[in-house]
Order: structure tokens, then C-alpha cells, then sequence
């Protein structure tokens, strides 16, 4: 994107500095006193002159201001900054370099920028211990310093009217942290002083390692994804002294009396990356810009011959709990009657022992007593009709009623000489746990015939585990999260066919650290509107829809909610559909329950699918609270030709009436023929009046929808 243009070009004057210039992204730093500054950043492609940007007017910033430093590093509980000195750089090939720097305390450190040619740079530390006696790292954050700083010659009330007693930045983030809540993501003005966020649930949780920052003096709006899976934390400051100034840092939820790792003399480790980029945009083009980045630098790449997006069918629907071959069978053979492409068996299927509990069982990755002739019949049966087959394992969990726990003990994460999450949680950090789960998939991989594994995380750990390493009380999770990155990476390596999928507890890990290992996603395991299309809406600020799971279906209560049933299937077809209890038999499947389906499916399949590949995602009411009443959520997909696209308008506190939706995937220079999906009829209609007068629509029942398709047309 924007040229895919990247380079790197020494720049200071007297000072250790680099250019660093990926598409349009410039960001020039430079070792100063002792400390690595940002001098300036922008995305206009400009290398700014050095005559205005004296080492002496750094030197001044930055002994005002710490929170200057582009990264913050602690050991032993010192803060490093300062006492840097530069011991050269290294062009490593393929976009990838480090600045290495070493430090008085024996530290040292390489700073390394990932460049790849458009909207992002990726930012990341590799930090050696070169003294003679072991070092804790106490913090860290690989990504830091000032976003902005503006003079005071600029006039705040001519920028922003009468609204100055309030800073002039604002931060977009996932407000909300607990279960069912993901997507929660909006602006709110930032105080001047200090502002913190953080989750400190043992994995990045339901909320987000991410922010949007916005200039609201200039217009401008910086976005930083942190790709780590652990506790993590933000912090902005906002300065209004002789300068108006948001500096910003996101890194490792540190924890008082712990180290974060243990380095052995000799010793290296690497920081999870921190991916950020400067944008004059609007918020479309930030999100879509987003999503390609996704899409080309952070997913991995699907097995070959695999589609971007299945319809799936997952048995836990009438099913939970009450598994039987029998019982599976039946509900596969109703998934093949709606033309599903793959079948999941999801939590239940396995134990050593009766009753079939699927939480307090897990550990035990061998087909349950219920299960009469072991599990094979079923992925051979889904085989058998067609459809592609994919199984839940709860790798990192041994529950209550498992082997596993009672013949390793050892191997139950412990904080402190206390159970984690109950005793429910494998440390991953003991190699031994490791090699338990890597082997374990594999088993099942091959045993089975897998051609998808779906991966969950229902505990929380909290803090994380802890061990005594030499004189260090030490923090396991970063640990943990080195080891199960190295699992499926190892996984996807050995098995280049198979599909990754991930869960934890709905979506509780959507952190690009995790999203880098597998291939698509559940969104939440909240199934209802009004929230669910909310947190649909929200969680595609980052995330593309063609790996997102919404369920539809009857696995939960109140299924009533989501509306009509056109309702109900079109919010899990603008993404990644997944069946969860469609009918109790083929027998009970009501002929018009079965066509409406069908007819959804081949939708999907011929138009819906198609599109979501690399579908450009334009949010009609951005930033909605999910816990807050809207009148609609209103989603557009267009292709990047602008040659055919789709509207989703969701009503849910109150009827809508008379929508003008103006559409923003079109050409002003084609002419489109336009489905309006409740009443069937179409109508050919010039790109230049979609975009300018819109076209209005009229929802007239609460939990209802209106779905709009659009498509070139010659014809007038």
C-alpha cells in the first residue's frame, strides 16, 4: 500500500539517528544524552530539515520530560533510561533492522524496526544480559514517547473553540475488560497528567492490547496494536506546560516484587512486537488500512486450496453435555441437509470417566465411555458426506475430574504457592507442559484426520504463575506465552494443511500476538443483539470479518433476541458463519427452516463470500458503547473496484424509520442495480445519487434488519 516503499537513512546532526520511511510512515529517532527520542513522525512521506532539530532543543526536551524515551526498560527495578550509548546498526534483510545500544548497567539492547512498505512500522527490543551475575526484568515497553508536541504559539481556542478546558487528545480503546463485553471501543477525551489502561487476566482479554490516539488540534490519529497475549498495560500522559504534548507507552503489565523474565548472563530475550501508524485519514480508510495490514503482515497464510470463509456447523447446540456417535451423527446429517462445508465437534466429546462434564474433563484427550467405539466414526462420517472436519481441544486445561491432574500435579500453575484459576490451569511455561501440548495435538491431528483445530481458553490466571528463579521471585507468563507461540508455530509447520482456529472463552484473545498463529477466530461467545452486532462493529476496528465466528443458532437462551429470523442468519453471514443447533433431527428440520437456510448459504457461498476476501469494511456508527442504547448499527462492504458491495442496518432500540444511509463503497462514475433484501425489489440507480442523497430504508420492527446488495450494471 501507498507504494510499498520502505528505507532507512542515518539523520542527526552530531547524534546517533535514523530515518525510518515505510509507504508514507516517516519516523525519525536519535540517541540523545544518553536516551533514544522520537525527534518526529509523520505520514506525509516528509524528511523534515535538520536546522530545526538542534540536539541542543532535545537535550532541553528531554531532561523536562522522561516519558521522551521510545522505549522504557527496567532491570533489577532501575530504570535504564539514560546511560545508553550506541554500539552500531544492523541491516538484517527483508525490511528488518536494529539500532544496538548498550547500557553502563551491564544491558544491552537492540532496537529493532520490522518496515513493510505501507501504514504500519513494527517496533520490538531484544534485550541481553552482557554482565556476569543473572538480571530481572521488572518492565518493559518496547513502543514509547511522544506521539505529539505542539507550541505554544498556536492558538488552543482558535483550534478547538470554546471546548478548551479540556485536553486536546483523546484515546479510542476497549473500555470494558469482562467476558461477552469485547468491542467496547470508543473515544474519550484524555486529562491532562497521566492515564492508564490495562488487563491483568493472564491473557490479553476481552478487551484489547490497542489504542487509536487523535490530535484533535491537527486531525490526526495514531494507532498502536501491541501483539502480545499476556497482561499488558498503556499509559498516556498529556502536558500542558510550555508545550501541548501526549506521550503514550504500552508494554507488559508490570507487577511489584516480581520479574517480568530472568536473564542468565549471556542470556537474550525478545519482546512481543508493537505494530503503530500515523494517520490523516478518516476512520474508514484508518480501519481498512488496518485490515490489509492484518490481512498481509499478521495472519498466517491458509493452507492451500482452503477458502478465506467456511460455513460451519458446531454440535453444541442440542447436544452439550449429552454427546453420543448416534446423537453427533444425527446432527451431522442435518448440517450436510443446509449445505454446511465443515463439521466441528466442539467441548464434550472426551474424559476418562462418567459423568460427561466437558469443563471439569478436560485434560483427558481421549474419547469419553459415552462414546461407545471410540471417536474415529465421527470425523469419518463427516468425511463420508462431504464436509471438511474440525475438533475442540482445551490444550492449556486440566479440569477437576482429569487423569492428568491427579498424575501431574506438577504441572498445575501456581502463583505463589496457590493454585492458579482454581488448579484449572497447565503452567506452559515447564517444558515438560510444552511437550505435552504439542504432542497431544499432534496425536489428535493425526488420529483423526483433523483438517481444523479449534483451540479455547475458559480460565483466567490472573497475574500469572510464579517461581523461584535464583534470588528472583519470578513472573511465569512471559514465559508461558514464548512456549505457546512456539507450539503452533512448531504446528502449523508440521502440518501446513490444517486449519487453526481460536477461541478463549469467546473473545479473549484477539491480540494480534495470538491472531499471528491462527487463521481465524471466534468473536465472542455473546450470541445476542442487541449487543452482539455491536461488538461485531467494535471488534472490526481491527480485525477483518472474514475470520470472525458469530454463532447462530440455539445453544444459549433467548434466541428470540436477535430478532426475525432473516436477522438472526444475517448477522452471522457479514462474517464467519457458525451453526450451533439448527434442528434436534433431520426429522425435526421444518421444510422452511431448511430452504431458508439453503438459500442464505448459497448467498453466501456466491456473493457474500466472494466479497469478504478482502472486502473494504466502512462503519456507518463507529464507536458505538456496547452496553449503550443505539437506534441502529449499520455496516457496509464494498470490494476494492468498487464494483459490488453490501449494507447491514441492525435495528435494536426501537423501530427505525425512514434510514438515509449514504453509501460509501461505490463509484460516483458507475451505475449499480440495488437489492433491497425484505421486499425482493431492485432498482438501478446512478453511483453519484448512493453517495449524495443515499437511499432510505424503513425497519419498522425492533431487533430487525434490512439487508441491501449492490453490483455494477451497464445499464441505465
Amino acid at each position: 500500500m501507498n507504494g510499498n516503499y520502505t528505507g532507512v537513512f542515518e539523520s542527526g546532526e552530531g547524534v546517533a539517528g535514523f530515518r525510518y520511511v515505510s509507504g508514507r510512515q516517516v519516523s525519525d529517532e536519535a540517541l540523545i544524552d544518553g536516551r533514544l527520542v522520537c525527534r518526529y513522525r509523520n505520514c506525509t512521506a516528509q524528511a523534515y530539515p535538520e536546522m530545526s532539530l538542534g540536539k541542543g532543543m532535545f537535550s532541553n526536551l528531554i531532561s523536562k520530560y522522561p516519558e521522551a524515551d521510545a522505549f522504557k526498560l527496567s532491570v533489577d527495578g532501575h530504570d535504564l533510561a539514560g546511560g545508553w550509548q550506541y554500539s552500531g546498526f544492523e541491516d538484517r534483510g527483508g525490511g528488518e533492522y536494529a539500532m544496538k545500544l548498550c547500557h553502563d548497567s551491564g544491558i544491552g539492547a537492540n532496537v529493532c524496526t520490522k518496515l513493510f512498505g505501507g501504514d504500519f512500522i513494527a517496533r520490538w527490543l531484544e534485550i541481553k544480559n552482557d554482565s556476569q551475575k543473572a538480571a530481572a526484568i521488572t518492565s518493559v515497553s518496547p513502543f514509547a514517547g511522544y506521539i505529539w508536541r505542539h507550541q505554544k504559539n498556536l492558538q488552543k481556542d482558535e483550534l478547538l473553540g470554546c471546548d478548551t478546558d479540556k485536553s486536546g487528545f483523546a484515546a479510542a480503546y476497549n473500555h470494558l475488560k469482562d467476558w461477552g463485553k469485547e468491542g467496547d471501543f470508543y473515544f474519550d477525551r484524555l486529562p491532562e497528567g497521566d492515564f492508564g489502561f490495562y488487563s491483568d487476566y493472564g491473557k490479553s482479554g476481552w478487551t484489547r492490547p490497542a489504542a487509536w490516539l487523535r490530535d484533535l488540534y491537527t486531525g490526526e490519529t495514531f494507532v498502536c496494536e501491541y501483539a502480545w497475549s499476556g497482561n499488558w498495560q498503556f499509559k498516556t500522559h498529556v502536558a500542558e506546560g510550555d508545550q501541548w504534548a501526549l506521550s503514550f507507552e504500552i508494554g507488559m503489565l508490570d507487577i511489584a516484587g516480581e520479574a517480568l523474565y530472568v536473564l542468565e548472563p549471556g542470556e537474550t530475550v525478545s519482546t512481543p512486537k508493537a505494530h503503530f501508524g500515523l494517520f490523516r485519514n478518516s476512520d474508514d480508510e484508518i480501519v481498512q488500512s488496518t485490515h490489509i495490514y492484518v490481512r498481509e503482515c499478521i495472519l498466517p497464510k491458509l493452507p492451500e486450496g482452503v477458502p478465506v470463509s467456511e460455513i460451519e456447523a458446531n454440535h453444541r447446540g442440542y447436544l452439550c453435555d449429552r454427546e453420543s456417535e448416534e446423537g453427533i451423527k444425527a446432527d451431522i446429517d442435518v448440517a450436510h441437509a443446509i449445505e454446511a462445508e465443515m463439521y466441528v465437534v466442539d467441548a464434550g466429546w472426551y474424559g476418562s470417566k462418567e459423568p460427561n462434564q466437558w469443563g471439569n474433563n478436560v485434560g483427558d484427550w481421549v474419547a469419553g465411555p459415552w462414546m461407545k467405539n471410540g471417536f474415529e466414526p465421527i470425523p469419518e462420517y463427516a468425511h463420508k458426506k462431504g464436509m471438511r472436519f474440525g475438533l475442540w481441544v482445551e490444550i492449556e486445561a486440566a479440569g477437576h475430574n482429569s487423569r492428568l491432574r491427579e498424575e501431574h500435579p506438577e504441572w498445575i500453575a501456581k502463583r505463589n504457592g496457590e493454585l492458579c484459576a482454581g488448579g484449572r490451569a497447565l503452567d506452559l511455561a515447564n517444558p515438560e507442559v510444552e511437550k505435552f501440548c504439542f504432542d497431544t495435538i499432534c496425536r489428535l491431528i493425526e488420529q483423526y484426520g483433523l483438517d481444523m483445530y479449534r483451540i479455547d481458553h475458559n480460565h483466567n490466571i490472573g497475574l500469572g504463575a510464579t517461581r523461584q528463579n535464583g534470588e528472583y521471585c519470578e513472573n511465569t507468563l512471559w514465559r508461558y506465552y514464548e512456549a505457546f507461540y512456539r507450539v503452533f508455530d512448531r504446528l502449523r509447520e508440521k502440518y501446513p494443511k490444517v486449519v487453526f482456529q481460536n477461541c478463549a472463552g469467546g473473545g479473549g484473545r484477539l491480540d494480534w500476538g495470538t491472531l499471528g498463529r491462527f487463521h481465524n477466530t471466534e468473536l465472542s461467545d455473546w450470541m445476542r443483539r442487541p449487543r452482539g452486532a455491536r461488538i461485531l462493529a467494535g471488534v472490526m476496528m481491527s480485525l477483518p470479518p472474514e475470520i470472525l465466528l458469530r454463532t447462530f443458532g440455539t445453544e444459549v437462551p433467548e434466541w428470540q433476541m436477535d430478532g426475525d429470523l432473516d436477522s438472526q442468519i444475517r448477522i452471522s453471514m457479514i462474517c464467519r458463519p457458525i451453526y450451533r443447533g439448527i434442528a434436534p433431527s433431520l426429522a425435526e428440520l421444518s421444510p422452511y427452516l431448511k430452504e431458508k437456510l439453503i438459500e442464505y448459504n448459497r448467498l453466501y457461498k456466491g456473493f457474500f463470500k466472494p466479497l469478504l476476501k478482502n472486502c473494504l469494511v466502512y462503519h456507518h456508527t463507529p464507536f458505538q458503547p456496547v452496553l449503550k442504547a443505539a437506534p441502529a448499527t449499520i455496516l457496509e462492504y464494498g470490494s476494492p473496484d468498487k464494483e459490488k458491495g453490501m449494507i447491514l442496518a441492525f435495528t435494536q432500540s426501537g423501530p427505525c424509520e425512514d434510514l438515509n444511509i449514504k453509501l460509501r463503497g461505490v463509484s460516483r462514475e458507475k451505475t449499480y442495480e440495488v437489492t433491497f433484501s425484505n421486499s425482493g425489489e431492485k432498482a438501478v440507480i446512478d453511483g453519484y445519487e448512493l453517495a449524495a442523497s443515499g437511499i432510505r430504508i424503513n425497519v419498522g420492527l425492533n431487533m430487525s434488519s434490512e439487508l441491501i446488495m449492490y453490483s455494477e450494471t451497464k445499464n441505465k
